[in-house]
């Protein structure tokens, strides 16, 4: 049973003589009482002693009321205020609030389960442990105490307060499988003999020297600081990497400094500085708030030096980039949202930028970017929707770039004027719809990118509106045809337009700007009827082979366009060349949203889609376990024949195709143009042409394109897996292997290979010695684990029609358990380079301790 005794001020004489009589039985017998099982004792003692209630149990307890002692003998625990205790054994002065606790121990007194000490929920490892209740001070030896992700073990330390530790012989690292405790020693460790520990502050060290695999290595340093070890964010400075340049010197890179704003947003400042004058600053912040909105943002600066001032090869050139990514949480407001995806930046930002990561990440290929800002408003209870945005794209290889600046849309999801409030539509009058759309922008094309954030920007702009209004209707012919028609009008209005003359002086055409408000409308007419035709193949459920399925969905169809290039429609004008040919133009060419139509078109379209697929059986041992394979996904043939037309009555054919194989693994896509018409070639002096004559019959090939992609994995190739066969586990780094009876290691070999081929061919008629043009490239990437630590990957591309390799990267790397080590490589071409990193994984310290060698490009050819 458990004792429970209460010690007041006062004492009655019945408590006094119990006493007594207590303290003459302990005389006799020091030990009081021994019990064989768990006991939970609750002691509150005087106020000036203790300030809480302290609750202790274990599977044995003695208690000396002479010496005022009380002893918890294995599965000990104590518990005051915020203060947990584990141990082995457990001493308790109720005299001076002193408690001492020990670990387990075997038959040759080594320790083999710490005390474990968790105080506000955080737990520290002990061998043995001295601790007063009353001044909350205390010692320990054998300490070991995890902190965000490394782990901290001491020979000795003093508890000077709650939160303020002072140890000896110390040491910290970050190796997971001394942390998790399936290793005894550590493959890393920064060794220091004095510690200061701030307990969710930080860790400041005396002189501290790395070890690795327990051999000292030259790398010491006279103190160590390690900010924030909680889990909340710090500021701290960010530690650069180090090298040497040809062409830029010496540098530091990555010199910073990251500091937390709030609780939503942080800041990151970065520079790069090298000796020979080039500098760049970094400037980066991400934010988040939950159920509104995340994005980051950022702005690169690069001023990059090149050669001696005054000699010949000096160069400097200015770089800037600007991102930005905004994304908001639907849930915020359904209704209204706000979003952006800006990537804003010089033409040479990536090809003549400092940063070698530029090459390996294949940024320097890219010859575009592209930007967007939008607000997007949804009208509940209506069919409408609007959107404000401002947008941009640039090619880098041209140096210019377009700008709406900015775009205004209104649009009409289509409605059912004459649908039945209740039923299904029936007939052309039912099935009526229509949507609307107003589209306004303000257009600035072909900047040149020197002229960008300058008035000469605005010189070209364009601007307009255009109103859309579609009509459509269908019902369904006999059960098997349906039959559609449709109508379309286009409204413009520009606030520039042009007029243009011939100047005999100058033997050259005029173009003058007319400003003013001008619109014109256009409209047309379409109509079609396709249907569905099913050709089934049934060969048996027996048969691996089941069916083959073929549905042909041809469609014939009639389209009416005027031509707004007559005089009535007052869209066009003319003028008289030098060589008295009355030409005609349209006021509304070089417009925002085009010209109107100069020809009048009454055409019939046909086209005819096909899809082709097989039903067969997947296994042999069940009849019933089918599956449908596509042959192709879709093939169609595309034509028209218009029946206005003077000659060429007949547009070329198009054929579409694409298809999946191998269980999708091989994907196929292809396109081609064939010409009805007959070709007569010339030749003169040596250079063979040909031009169309309006002979129908005679079919030929214009142009077609052929693209494949392939994708294999290991494991669609092996099926089975180590794990599978084998029970036999390796530990400590081994975990991955697997052994046999015989004990031999098999592991998981897991490797990747793509393959992509892109074929082009056009006929040139254009006059050349090459009549045909063709280009051809293949694309090869992959990886591979040989070991399971090792990864090598890759890729490359083989320019066939240049007979010459393309850009072409290989990357290695080794898991090094506490260590990472990665080398990437460019072996040839313009951007020839190489990188060697070695550093350590985990992320408080990758910045810190770490090796890195570049070599930078130096415009190499291959």
């Amino acid at each position: 049973m458990s004792i429970l005794r209460k010690i007041t001020d006062k004492y009655t004489i019945i408590l006094f003589l119990l006493l007594t009589f207590n303290i003459i039985l302990a005389q006799q017998n020091p030990i009081d009482s021994t019990q064989n099982n768990t006991k939970i004792d609750t002691i509150k003692v005087n106020k000036n002693k203790l300030n809480d209630v302290l609750d202790y149990k274990a599977q044995e307890i003695q208690n000396n009321f002479r010496k005022k002692m009380s002893y918890l003998i294995e599965k000990a625990e104590v518990k005051y205020q915020d203060y947990d205790i584990f141990a082995d054994y457990i001493s308790i002065d109720w005299e001076t609030g002193e408690v001492y606790g020990r670990g387990k121990i075997d038959s040759t007194g080594k320790i083999t389960e710490n005390v474990n000490f968790i105080q506000g929920g955080k737990t520290y490892e002990y061998n043995e442990f001295k601790f007063n209740f009353k001044n909350k001070k205390g010692q320990a030896f054998g300490v070991r105490t995890e902190e965000g992700e490394g782990v901290i073990v001491a020979e000795k330390t003093k508890k000077a307060n709650d939160s303020v530790f002072y140890m000896r012989r110390g040491l910290y690292t970050t190796d997971e499988y001394f942390i998790d405790k399936k290793d005894s020693l550590a493959d890393y460790h920064l060794k220091t003999g004095k510690i200061k520990y701030i307990d969710k502050s930080s860790i400041i060290t005396g002189p501290i020297q790395m070890y690795i695999e327990q051999v000292p290595t030259p790398l010491v340093m006279p103190f160590f600081y390690l900010p924030e070890i909680s889990k909340n964010r710090s500021a701290g400075i960010l530690i650069p990497s180090f090298g040497e340049r040809e062409s830029q010197g010496f540098y530091l890179q990555g010199l910073g400094y990251y500091t937390p704003i709030g609780d939503n947003f942080d800041l990151t400042l970065k520079t790069d500085l090298y000796t020979k004058g080039s500098w760049a600053i970094y400037s980066s912040s991400t934010y988040y708030k939950r159920y509104k909105y995340k994005g980051n943002f950022s702005a690169n600066y690069t001023t990059n030096i090149s050669g001696i001032k005054g000699l010949s090869g000096y160069s400097k050139t200015a770089l800037y980039r600007i991102q930005w990514s905004h994304q908001q949480d639907p849930k915020a407001n359904p209704n209204l949202t706000f979003s952006s995806s800006v990537n804003f930046m010089s033409s040479k930002f990536y090809s003549n930028g400092i940063n070698n990561g530029n090459i390996f990440n294949a940024n320097v290929l890219q010859n575009t970017a592209n930007s967007s800002i939008s607000i997007n408003k949804i009208f509940p209870n209506s069919p409408f929707n609007a959107s404000l945005s401002l947008s941009h794209n640039q090619n880098n290889s041209t140096q210019t770039m377009n700008f709406n600046l900015p775009q205004f849309s209104l649009n009409m999801s289509r409605i059912y004027p004459f649908a039945p409030k209740v039923g299904s539509k029936q007939g052309l009058l039912e099935n009526l719809n229509m949507n609307y759309s107003l589209n306004i922008q303000n257009n600035l094309s072909e900047v040149p990118e020197k002229d960008v954030f300058t008035s000469r920007m605005f010189n070209n702009a364009r601007n307009g509106m255009q109103h859309k209004l579609n009509f459509a209707t269908n019902n369904t012919l006999f059960n098997y045809f349906t039959f559609s028609l449709g109508a379309n009008y286009t409204d413009v209005g520009v606030l520039e337009t042009v007029e243009k003359h011939y100047d005999e002086e100058t033997s050259q055409v005029v173009t003058e700007k007319v400003n003013g408000f001008k619109t014109y409308r256009t409209f047309g007419f379409n109509s079609s009827l396709s249907t569905q035709l099913f050709g089934f193949l049934n060969f048996g459920k027996d048969k691996k082979i089941q069916a083959i399925r073929h549905v042909l969905t041809p469609s014939v169809g009639y389209s009416l366009t005027p031509d707004f290039s007559k005089d009535f429609w007052n869209y066009y004008d003319s003028y008289i060349d030098g060589n008295g040919n009355e030409i005609k133009y349209s006021y509304f060419d070089g417009g925002l949203y085009g010209s109107p139509g100069n020809r009048f078109s009454s055409s019939v379209n046909f086209s005819l889609n096909n899809n082709l697929e097989m039903k067969v059986l997947d296994s042999k041992s069940d009849s019933t376990n089918v599956k449908k394979i596509k042959l192709f996904d879709n093939l169609s043939l595309n034509t028209s024949y218009n029946i206005a037309a003077e000659e060429f009555k007949w547009s070329p054919i198009s054929v579409n195709g694409s298809t999946s194989l191998f269980k999708s693994k091989l994907r196929m896509n292809f396109t081609a143009t064939v010409n009805p018409y007959k070709i007569e070639y010339t030749t003169n002096n040596n250079v063979r042409s040909g031009s169309y004559v309006d002979e129908f019959g005679y079919f030929s090939l214009s142009r077609y394109n052929v693209s494949m992609n392939y994708n294999l994995n290991s494991s669609d190739v092996i099926k089975t897996k180590p794990s599978s066969l084998y029970k036999k586990k390796g530990t400590i780094r081994n975990e991955v292997f697997y052994f046999d009876d015989e004990n031999y290691a098999h592991f998981d070999q897991s490797w990747n290979l793509g393959f992509g081929l892109i074929y082009n061919y056009a006929k040139n008629l254009s006059g050349s010695s090459n009549l045909k043009e063709t280009t051809a490239s293949v694309r090869i990437n992959g990886s591979i684990k040989p070991t399971p630590y090792w990864t090598i990957s890759g890729s490359t591309n083989y320019d066939i029609t240049n007979d010459k390799l393309a850009f072409t990267t290989f990357t290695f790397s080794r898991d090094l358990r506490s260590f990472n080590i990665n080398f990437s490589w460019v072996p040839f071409g313009t951007y020839k380079t190489w990188n060697f990193f070695i550093g350590i994984k985990a992320n408080i310290l990758k910045d810190a301790v770490k090796y890195e060698q570049r070599n930078f490009p130096q415009s190499s050819t291959f």
